[in-house]
């Protein structure tokens, strides 16, 4: 199970709105499944309409500061402008940590759509989101309501 507290989820919607209809990725920082940073990283595809590619430099950064901080890298995260929620199958073939969490949110209907995985090169696994509006991370910010695959 991955919990996210809904503040950062509203911040990875908000990237993927401003960047769209480029896709966008980042970094998933926390500790024991439960995520307390996102590290945005500049997507440097060739064609970032339909692809995702993390910055080289700007990914070893983030890697660096999730380091410094004493937290796990939890998973990545990145954006479908126009389809589901699901892994496609370059996310597969690409997906290069099998161990992490792979967040994918999906712009293509009215209400964002967001589903996490486990991608190994067996297949995409689901797992469990939970969306936290705890004391412990929430900011008292109006959430919109999202469709969690």
């Amino acid at each position: 199970m991955i919990e996210l507290p809904a503040d950062l989820l509203v911040t990875m919607v908000s990237h993927a709105r401003r960047e769209a209809p480029r896709e966008v990725c980042g970094w998933l920082a926390g500790s024991d499944g439960g995520i307390i940073r996102v590290l945005p990283v500049p997507n440097a595809a060739e064609d970032p309409l339909t692809r995702f590619l993390m910055e080289p430099v700007a990914q070893v950064r983030a890697m660096r500061r999730v380091a410094k901080m004493g937290l796990d890298l939890i998973g990545t995260y990145h954006s479908h402008p126009r389809t589901p929620a699901t892994p496609s199958a370059r996310d597969r073939q690409l997906a290069a940590y099998s161990e992490m969490a792979h967040l994918i949110l999906s712009l293509s209907n009215p209400e964002p759509e967001i589903g996490c995985y486990r991608i190994t090169p067996q297949g995409s696994h689901v797992l469990d989101l939970v969306v936290e509006r705890s004391a412990r991370y929430w900011t008292g910010r109006a959430v919109p309501e999202y469709t969690l695959l």
